[in-house]
Formats: structure tokens, C-alpha cells, sequence
């Protein structure tokens, strides 16, 4: 039996996507049932280091990458394009699509890449997100704010970790504290339907066509 398979760097990112594509469906079906494998390769490193394996893959229908821009997009997507090459992938552009991309192994699979969080720009999971609050939320604004006006000598974070906290401290005044990022869409806390997520969605879909 032949799977469509999606992998990711870690357990947030995965829930995340999973309940996105919950929220969409294709040819009449949810898009989280037709992505019927979700593999978590636990950081960067052992995602690009088990990617040939992956491509490999003898169930394989089509293969979903996710991963984080973090500090250096570009880094990143040579480290993918790179494994991508080796294996004789066709029509790899030099940098990301910015609807997400999409490229042909010699043997005629589809291989998919996003690069959290818009495929453009630095960041990560937090980033897309943030992305997907409703644009007024007045507690985001102040979320974000409050975090940013922390001074530099109090802060106990990273600053490669601004988003994250950001969204978590946003997440801690919802109705129910502390709930994960992957819960967000069934609290009705993120958009399912605003313009990040569809150009997600949408890249998922042409995997499939």
C-alpha cells in the first residue's frame, strides 16, 4: 500500500499541520486522513540526515518536508537541496517557492518543501502561527508587545526565541491557559481559513494532483 507522507522536526509542528489539514479536505476527503503517515524526525539534523531514506522509500506516494527557516532560510534550504540533487531531483529552484515547492524524483515521485514560516523569511513554526490569529486581536497585539518591551537584561529567552514566546504568552490568556498550538484550531483560536493557512493547504493539494 502505497502512503502519503509527511515529515516534520518536531512534535508541535506535526500537531499543528495535522489539525490544519483537518480543517480541509480534497476530492471529498479530509486532507489529514488522505496524509495517512506523520513522521517526526526530532531536529534538523536527523530530518536531513534520514531524508534519503525517506526518499527511498518503497510505500512511498508522495513525501511532504517541513522544517524551520530559523536563522538562516538559506542554509537550510541547502541543506535539503542538497540530499534532493544526490537523488536526482528535477527542477529544484535556487530558493523556495514562495507557495511552497514542489519538485519530481527520476522516478517520478512528488517531493514537497516547506520552509516554516512562508518559505521567504527566518522564523519558524510560532511565526506561521502568529500568522494565522485574526488580524485586530487586541490580546496578540499586546502579547507581542509586552514581550518585545521585556528589557534585554530580564529576558531569560533567546532572541532566536521571540515568536515562541510570543505566541505561548497569547496562548496563556485564551479561556483555557496554556493550551498546546496543535489544540488551537479546535478551540476556534486560529483561522483555519486565512490567507497563511490556504497557501499551506494549497501546497498540500498539489503534492496530490
Amino acid at each position: 500500500m502505497m502512503v502519503n507522507r509527511l515529515i516534520f522536526e518536531g512534535t508541535d509542528d506535526k500537531h499543528v499541520v495535522k489539525n490544519l489539514l483537518h480543517n480541509h479536505h480534497y476530492n471529498g476527503e479530509r486532507l489529514s486522513e488522505i496524509f495517512n503517515d506523520l513522521k517526526v524526525k526530532e531536529g534538523i539534523d536527523n530530518l536531513i540526515s534520514t531524508l534519503t531514506e525517506e526518499l527511498k522509500a518503497t510505500d512511498l506516494g508522495v513525501l511532504g518536508v517541513v522544517l524551520d527557516a530559523d536563522t538562516n532560510l538559506a542554509n537550510q534550504w541547502a541543506s535539503v537541496t542538497r540530499v534532493l540533487n544526490a537523488h536526482g531531483c528535477q527542477n529544484i529552484p535556487p530558493v523556495p517557492s514562495p507557495n511552497g515547492t514542489i519538485v519530481v524524483t527520476r522516478d517520478g515521485k512528488k517531493i514537497g518543501i516547506w520552509v516554516m514560516p512562508d518559505n521567504q523569511q527566518s522564523g519558524a513554526l510560532e511565526d506561521f502561527v502568529g500568522s494565522m490569529i485574526a488580524c485586530g486581536d487586541d490580546l496578540w497585539d499586546k502579547a507581542q508587545a509586552d514581550v518585545i518591551n521585556i528589557p534585554g537584561s530580564k529576558r531569560r529567552f533567546r532572541q532566536t526565541y521571540l515568536s515562541k514566546a510570543q505566541v505561548h504568552t497569547w496562548l496563556a490568556w485564551q479561556e483555557e491557559p496554556g493550551t498546546r498550538m496543535g489544540e488551537t484550531f479546535k478551540k476556534k483560536y486560529l483561522d483555519p481559513n486565512c490567507q497563511p493557512a490556504i497557501v499551506f493547504v494549497d501546497w498540500i493539494k498539489r503534492l496530490l494532483v
